[in-house]
C-alpha cells in the first residue's frame, strides 16, 4: 500500500479549499514552500500531477479530482473518529446499528425518522440480518446497538427487553379456511419454509413440532423473511412468522393467521448494546423505540 501522510493529504485539501498555496500555508501555519514540498511528495507517490499550478493557485487535474474525492471521504471519516473518541458518545459520528428483519420491517423507518430529527449530525450504518448473527457482531464489537429477538449474549452486553412478539402460522389453503385448528399432522406434505438453522424462527418451528409430539417434516431454508412472505402469498410455502412483520408489510400483507394446536409461544424483542462505562449513552435510542412499539400491532410492549 502506498504511504501517504496525513500532512500531505491535508496540504492538498487546503490548497483546493482555500484556492491557493499561500492561503493553505496560512491556514496550516506553515510556510508556502512547505505546502509545495508536501504536494510534490504526494504527486511523486501517486505517480501523476494532482494540481495545475498558475500564479500561486492550484486547480485539480482530472486525475487529481478523482484522488481528491477519497481525500474528502477520509477527512470526514477522521473527523467522525475524532468526535467519537473525544466524546466517547456513540450518538456522535457513526452509529453502527443492527436489526432483525422483524424489527427492520415493522419499526426501523419510524426510528430513523425520529433520529434524523433529534440527531441530525449522526450517520447510521445498518446491518439487517438474523438475530444470531447480530449477537455475534455485538459480541465482537462490530455493532454499537442491535434490535433483535432475545439471544444469548456476552455478559458485557447490556440488554433491554422491548416487547413480546406474537407468532403465527401462515399459508394458503386450497380448500379455504379450515373449520378447526390445524395440528402438526395437517402440515404434512406442505412446503414448510423458515430461516437457517439456529435462527430463532427455525428453533421455534422445531419446538412447535416437538410440543405436538410429531416428527419435524422436511423444511426448506430461506435467508429472507420478505421472500418467505411473498412465497406464502403466492401459495408456495407455509411458515411461522411474526404477526407484526406481516401487518407492517404494506406491499404484501398476508391473510389472517391460521389457528393451530398447540399454540405458538411468543418471542421477545430486545435492544442490546455494548457499553464500556456506567453512562447509559444509548438509552435515549431505546426509549425512542419503546415509544414506537406502543402503536405497532402484533407487539406487546414491555415496560
Amino acid at each position: 500500500m502506498r504511504r501517504y501522510t496525513l500532512a500531505q493529504l491535508e496540504a492538498l485539501r487546503c490548497v483546493v479549499v482555500f484556492r491557493g498555496f499561500q492561503a493553505a500555508a496560512d491556514h496550516l501555519k506553515v510556510t508556502q514552500p512547505t505546502i509545495s514540498l508536501r504536494i510534490r511528495e504526494l504527486e511523486s507517490i501517486v505517480g501523476y500531477s494532482l494540481l495545475r499550478r498558475s500564479g500561486g493557485r492550484g486547480e485539480l487535474t482530472a486525475e487529481g479530482a478523482v484522488f481528491y474525492q477519497y481525500v474528502e471521504q477520509l477527512t470526514r471519516t477522521l473527523g467522525e473518529m475524532d468526535r467519537r473518541v473525544r466524546s466517547r458518545d456513540p450518538l456522535r459520528g457513526v452509529l453502527r446499528m443492527g436489526a432483525s428483519d422483524t424489527f427492520a420491517i415493522g419499526c426501523l423507518p419510524d426510528l430513523l425518522s425520529k433520529m434524523d430529527t433529534i440527531y441530525p449530525d449522526l450517520r447510521v450504518e445498518l446491518t439487517i440480518t438474523r438475530s444470531t448473527t447480530l449477537a455475534e457482531l455485538l459480541n465482537t464489537d462490530q455493532l454499537d446497538i442491535a434490535f433483535m429477538v432475545e439471544t444469548p449474549l456476552d455478559p458485557r452486553i447490556r440488554v433491554h427487553p422491548l416487547a413480546y412478539c406474537r407468532m403465527a402460522w401462515f399459508g394458503r389453503n386450497a380448500g379455504g379456511r379450515p373449520s378447526r385448528p390445524l395440528g402438526a399432522a395437517d402440515l404434512e406434505g406442505r412446503r414448510l419454509m423458515t430461516l437457517p438453522v439456529n435462527s430463532p424462527l427455525h428453533s421455534l418451528m422445531v419446538r412447535w413440532f416437538e410440543a405436538a409430539q410429531h416428527p419435524l417434516p422436511p423444511v426448506s431454508i430461506c435467508n429472507s423473511l420478505a421472500i418467505i412472505l411473498r412465497l406464502i402469498n403466492a401459495g408456495h410455502a407455509w411458515s411461522i412468522l411474526p404477526e407484526c412483520f406481516t401487518l407492517s408489510n404494506e406491499e404484501s400483507r398476508l391473510s389472517t393467521p391460521l389457528a393451530v394446536m398447540p399454540e405458538l409461544p411468543m418471542l421477545k424483542l430486545c435492544a442490546a448494546y455494548r457499553t464500556e462505562t456506567d453512562a447509559d449513552t444509548l438509552l435515549p435510542v431505546v426509549d425512542l423505540v419503546k415509544g414506537i412499539l406502543i402503536s405497532k400491532p402484533g407487539l406487546l410492549p414491555l415496560g
